[in-house]
């Protein structure tokens, strides 16, 4: 049975609320997750048709014995490397995303504190945060004690951001110190991660462009966060 608990912050949406936007399709609901095999990656960063192309003039060159003018072959196995590392790196980065995809946040809801699944959230539910949870959803933070977040699956910045009251913070990102609790903003095919799934990114570093230079104090950090940019 799941433990309910009650709660003397911001009570979170009534039952009415909740029931409102499930009936305005105003829910979490994900994508399905996508992304090709290991195997099916190399062979479509192989099997192409300018590698084709070049296999079949160095096969031409090197019937006339001059192995120096084969050396353009290097750009087959170049051109399938590179493709082939960017690919796994992002296929690596969405099956972390979708690790994180399969949390169960804590929820307010009538004043009370609820573990609900993932398709469960709607659109401005309250959903607390501790360390080691995930952040499902976009939002806004309402409250933070020394509430520290990463984004490096985002922006493939390693250190910790510092998140306050107002900042905001990005579904794919996770808690690694702190406590407090979120409004959700943007759930379902809107948030971050449902992005991301839905179009993959060419690399893992890939992410909002002004959360990449949020490694430096906090009050940067938080200008970022508020830009609607993000």
């Amino acid at each position: 049975m799941d433990q309910v608990t009650t709660h003397v912050g911001h009570p979170g949406l009534t039952s009415a609320e909740v029931a409102d936007r499930v009936r305005d399709g105003r829910t979490n609901d994900m994508p399905a997750r996508s992304g090709r095999s290991t195997g099916e990656i190399v062979r479509a960063n192989v099997l192409t048709r300018i590698n084709a192309i070049l296999g079949i003039l160095l096969v031409i060159v090197l019937t006339t014995g001059k192995l120096i003018n084969a050396a353009f072959g290097l750009l087959i196995i170049a051109n399938s490397a590179i493709g082939i590392i960017q690919e796994l790196r992002a296929k690596r980065t969405l099956d972390n995303l979708a690790v994180i995809g399969e949390a169960r946040p804590t929820v307010r809801r009538d004043g009370v504190s609820r573990p609900v699944t993932r398709t469960d959230i709607v659109a401005d539910d309250v959903i607390e945060l501790g360390p080691g949870d995930p952040l499902i959803v976009d939002g806004d933070v309402l409250e933070a004690a020394s509430l520290e977040v990463d984004e490096s699956l985002l922006t493939g910045e390693a250190d910790p951001v510092v998140k306050g009251p107002g900042d905001q913070v990005l579904s794919g990102s996770f808690v690694v110190a702190g406590s407090g609790a979120y409004r959700a903003t943007k759930v379902g095919r809107e948030a971050y991660a449902a992005r991301i799934v839905e179009r993959p990114p060419s690399s893992p570093s890939s992410g909002p462009s002004c959360a990449t230079g949020s490694t430096g104090s906090s009050s940067s950090s938080r200008g970022c966060s508020s830009r609607s940019a993000c």
